[in-house]
């Protein structure tokens, strides 16, 4: 996810030198933004899932870097 995200930004940075292609570099950023924000995401997901199932000691693990 980092790389695809870190690879629209560049693109996206780069394309901004030619006025034509400010639409494209303007998804691209915005495809770059979801890209970074989809991995915190998933693991909020996964600590509420262990959470729902009383795993409790798991997270307090996994916030200890155990």
């Amino acid at each position: 996810m980092d790389f695809g995200a870190a690879l629209c930004f560049t693109l996206g940075s780069v394309l901004f030198f030619w006025k034509q292609y400010e639409t494209e570099a303007i998804w691209l950023f915005t495809l770059g933004s979801v890209l970074f924000m989809v991995k915190p995401s998933l693991r909020l997901a996964r600590e509420i899932k262990l959470w729902r199932m009383g795993k409790i000691d798991r997270l307090a693990e996994r916030e200890r870097g155990d």
